[in-house]
């Protein structure tokens, strides 16, 4: 443990059964142990492709996971998608359970067509179908099986010093990646942009900090509060520290829908299953989160970014 690292607080709330905790009363399934779960999950993904159309040759090949928890979608993309996936992730429990995750994911397919094979060319004494026939030959498919595992790397981790190397990945993106909660974020989006190919786009949402427009005295006696109290988490700081990365902001939205539905399920799952006499919840962070989120009235934030281009490509 790096104790100089600028994340190296962390240490003291992300460890071992953290997953297991978070878990007892997720309404989305074990895997997906962030807001919106799935559904989320392939929203991104039609993001991040619609983003990247039309970049580099060869499309999105490498892409990093922050705060990846036990790999669930680090797996999915691989085997979906082709990409080779890199996962940081604090919890070294979270972190064996992701390789053995990718292990077990089975293999994925690869489909290559062959033109290579010249198509006769059309004469007077040949047919349209036989013209058709001809070409459609001259196609073959290769197809290749790979585990998926291969595509897959975990690494044990903070975000705020990735053991990782420069201008390596297409796409760098965080499904509520609470490494960010961090005060000192500025070193993890530096780290994002030093990963980032030049061009490349970075992708997340955190639904649980105080949203955009909270009046300053609410947003200090929110990170003053003995339960949610963390320094300089906010919207607003997350957009201050990412401009100051080097990273080019595209939009940035709040999460307040997502957050109230997510955060709305949860409570009503505590309820539901572990009532108390006088309704509380067993969760005093999410109680106290939940009357600051009334008060304030957004939640959460929702990032489009990208590491500029090199001058040569702009």
């Amino acid at each position: 443990m790096d104790w100089s690292n600028p994340g190296s607080s962390d240490f003291h709330i992300y460890k071992d059964g953290f997953h297991d905790r978070l878990s007892r009363y997720w309404p989305e399934p074990r895997e997906q142990l962030h807001s919106g779960g799935w559904a989320k999950t392939r929203e991104m993904v039609a993001d991040i492709k619609r983003l990247m159309a039309g970049g580099k040759p060869g499309g999105i090949t490498r892409v990093l996971d922050l705060c990846c928890g036990e790999g669930a979608t680090a797996s999915f993309l691989a085997a979906r998608e082709g990409w080779e996936v890199t996962g940081v992730e604090l919890v070294e429990s979270a972190v064996l359970v992701a390789r053995s995750r990718a292990e077990r994911y089975g293999t994925f397919v690869r489909v290559q067509l062959d033109t290579s094979a010249e198509p006769q060319v059309a004469t007077a004494s040949l047919t349209a179908v036989q013209v058709a026939a001809d070409v459609v030959s001259a196609v073959r498919v290769r197809l290749s099986y790979h585990p998926v595992a291969d595509l897959v790397r975990i690494a044990h981790a903070s975000i705020h010093y990735m053991p990782l190397p420069s201008n390596s990945y297409d796409v760098v993106y965080g499904q509520d990646p609470d490494g960010l909660a961090n005060e000192n974020r500025l070193f993890a989006f530096r780290e994002v942009f030093r990963v980032l190919r030049p061009g490349g786009l970075f992708y997340f949402w955190h639904h649980w900090i105080p949203g955009p427009r909270w009046p300053s005295a609410l947003l200090h006696e929110y990170w003053a509060d003995p339960i949610t109290g963390s320094p300089r988490l906010s919207h607003e700081c997350y957009l201050e520290d990412l401009r100051a990365s080097g990273l080019q902001l595209v939009c940035a939205t709040d999460t307040t829908a997502l957050a109230a539905s997510h955060m709305g399920a949860m409570a009503e799952r505590m309820r539901r299953e572990a009532p108390a006499p006088d309704g509380s919840l067993p969760d005093q962070w999410l109680e106290r989160a939940l009357q600051f989120a009334a008060r304030g009235g957004t939640m959460g934030i929702q990032v489009v970014a990208f590491k500029p281009p090199a001058p040569s490509e702009s």
